[in-house]
């Protein structure tokens, strides 16, 4: 069956369906939802973290809250437009797009997506976004009914941009997650626009955990812009581990002495979250002013604690994740680990990170490697 035929079979019957509920929906929708019309300025929030550290997940943490309209990766279509150029100067269009973004203007995604922003699914990862297969941006899911990542992509795939930017005024929560942010103190003039209420929520790993991750997906791309300025002739993970991470390390630095980013910095670790998750997610929506109701709570404990297949194409999460933390320690070449230890060691002392002298105490799941007395504060 083609993909034309799939999508009448199904949006078809869907939009018959929900026809003859739409406007019994529509009242309840805009009545009773809390995000029918901010009363106060919007809150802002960016995720800033480094490839293969998590931060998909606590984007989904936000993405599940009904008061937040979250986007995933905005500054993907920059990178990818401008694949010759160096992280350095992409960051300045990029701030600029997730200033925009925040104030909910979509208009400069015209410029960078490949048929000239007029729809939807020209963002590589818009079906990531819940808020833009649901009402009003989409009708393809009511309220009932449980999120299928899948049918969004068929069903929601030509709502247009301007309907993306006239739905997200409706949310009282604008947050983006992004890895494409090397350099804090470009972002410091956003601090200072009145338009804005921003806070920055800094997700770090193990560089080790990060490391073994990215064995297994090509970042290429990602990296040779990373390297540009470094000389990308030879790319490899542990040379681009060592940017990464003196980046990770700067950010925190530039977060800690600005002072228009007091109580509006939140630094988080990835362990920390993967063992102990209602407990953190209870502090990352307290930071950014969200509500944690009990279906959320049971959410969390689901996507934490259970092995569930990814059976409808969403991204996987559902597993052990105390288990995930530890995979790096039984699975990685020690030669390997020494080099980002090596690499890492600025990261790894500020996050408070243990290195692992020897193979064997590489293995010994018993000898814990994460400073549990590291503070956030």
């Amino acid at each position: 069956m083609s993909s034309l035929h799939k999508y009448f079979l199904i949006c078809g019957s869907l939009f018959l369906f929900n026809l003859s509920q739409f406007v019994l929906y529509k009242t309840l929708f805009f009545t009773h939802s809390s995000h029918s019309a901010p009363k106060n300025k919007p809150v802002h929030l960016l995720v800033v973290s480094s490839w293969r550290s998590g931060s998909s997940f606590i984007g989904q943490i936000f993405n599940h809250h009904n008061d937040v309209f979250y986007l995933f990766e905005p500054g993907h279509p920059v990178w990818m437009k401008f694949q010759n150029e160096s992280s350095e100067l992409l960051h300045f269009p990029l701030r600029d797009l997730l200033r925009s973004l925040f104030t909910c203007d979509v208009s400069p995604l015209y410029q960078y997506l490949p048929k000239g922003g007029k729809i939807v699914s020209e963002l590589s990862f818009f079906a990531e976004t819940q808020a833009l297969c649901t009402p009003p941006a989409c009708s393809a899911f009511m309220p009932t009914e449980g999120y299928d990542r899948l049918k969004c992509q068929l069903c929601c795939m030509n709502t247009s941009l301007d309907q993306m930017g006239e739905t997200c005024k409706t949310y009282s929560h604008v947050v983006m997650k992004t890895v494409r942010i090397l350099d804090l103190s470009i972002l410091l003039p956003l601090f200072r626009d009145p338009a804005l209420d921003l806070r920055i929520l800094h997700l770090v790993r193990d560089p080790r955990a990060v490391a073994f991750s990215r064995q297994s997906f090509d970042l290429t791309t990602d990296d040779r812009i990373v390297l540009k300025n470094e000389g990308n002739e030879n790319i490899t993970i542990s040379r681009a581990m060592e940017k990464i991470c003196k980046s990770q390390v700067d950010i925190n630095r530039v977060a800690k002495a600005s002072e228009v980013l007091q109580g509006r910095y939140m630094a988080i670790r990835n362990e920390d979250l993967s063992n102990e998750p209602l407990k953190n997610v209870k502090k990352i929506y307290n930071f950014a002013g969200l509500h944690l109701t009990k279906d959320l709570e049971q959410w969390v404990y689901n996507i934490t604690h259970k092995e569930v297949s990814d059976e409808n194409g969403f991204m996987t999460f559902s597993r052990d994740s105390s288990k995930v933390a530890q995979k790096w320690r039984t699975a990685m070449n020690f030669h390997f680990v020494e080099q980002i230890q090596q690499n890492c060691i600025g990261a790894m002392n500020l996050f408070g990170y243990k290195p692992a002298k020897s193979q064997i105490e590489q293995n010994n799941l018993t000898l814990d490697l994460v400073n549990k007395e590291w503070s956030l504060e």
